[in-house]
């Protein structure tokens, strides 16, 4: 059997057994795996506090090659992100991205820059105060990182680019539809240019620099539309951890 050793992510923790737990890791060089860790749930362990979900930790695991289970050798604590999971107004912001990336990744895809995208959403979630930029900088960089970029730069149909106006989407073609061809084809919602120049900032800026940048609150709530639309219209429903996350939005 080969024995794998990587940084990752815990995304996911749940009871196997009475004495074991069910641990979903995204790794940094193997993606998204899936390891037993034997004795977890015993009150004296060598797992402890290292397999909390958003946890970084130095992984070794150990079974044969593309199998879709494995078994738990060593998982050492990197960055706890305890702070994260203190701050209530954080905690659900933390699970709302890793639920995407669990959602949204199939087990063994290797894409070292889905790792990068989720630690250092992570660290900035841990540093920053203002959050809701962050939200919509990951939803919009995993969907692109994961095959789902929206065609911002031209009509989808006949490629004809448009700098300025009202931009008309459609969340089947995954892109803006000039004048000529929204008559033909349905669009869904539409935005402005100062929408659509934020949403290709959010593509471009550096994540431990989005706290920086001001949206005004009607662009944001287009930003919204658009990527987390995007975000329900390839997953099918929901997150479960997005409620909160609004409903949160009315104290904080």
């Amino acid at each position: 059997m080969a024995l794998y050793r990587t940084r990752a992510i815990v995304l996911k923790s749940i009871n196997l057994s009475e004495s074991d737990r069910l641990v979903t890791f995204l790794s940094e060089n193997h993606g998204k795996v899936k390891c037993v860790a034997k004795g977890a749930r015993k009150v004296k362990n060598r797992f402890w506090g290292s397999l909390e979900p958003m946890s970084q930790i130095h992984l070794i695991y150990f079974g044969k090659e593309n199998q879709n289970l494995y078994r738990l050798n060593q998982a050492d604590i990197l960055e706890s992100f305890q702070s994260v999971r203190d701050d209530f107004g954080k905690l659900y912001k933390g699970i709302y991205f890793i639920e995407l990336i669990d959602s949204m990744i199939l087990e063994g895809h290797q894409d070292k820059r889905i790792f990068n995208l989720l630690l250092q959403t992570l660290f900035a979630l841990k540093q920053q105060a203002e959050l809701d930029t962050l939200i919509r900088l990951f939803e919009i960089r995993l969907l692109s990182l994961s095959g789902y970029k929206p065609q911002i730069d031209h009509c989808v149909v006949c490629k004809t680019v448009s700098e300025n106006g009202i931009f008309k989407f459609s969340f089947i073609q995954n892109g803006i539809l000039c004048s000529n061809c929204s008559r033909r084809v349905a669009t869904d919602i539409q935005f402005t240019t100062g929408t659509r120049n934020y949403i290709r900032k959010l593509m471009e800026v550096e994540i431990k620099s989005c706290g920086r940048i001001k949206i005004p609150r009607h662009q944001a709530e287009e930003i919204e539309k658009v990527t987390h639309r995007l975000v329900l219209s390839h997953l099918g429903r929901e997150p479960k951890s997005y409620p909160f996350i609004k409903s949160m939005a009315q104290f904080i």
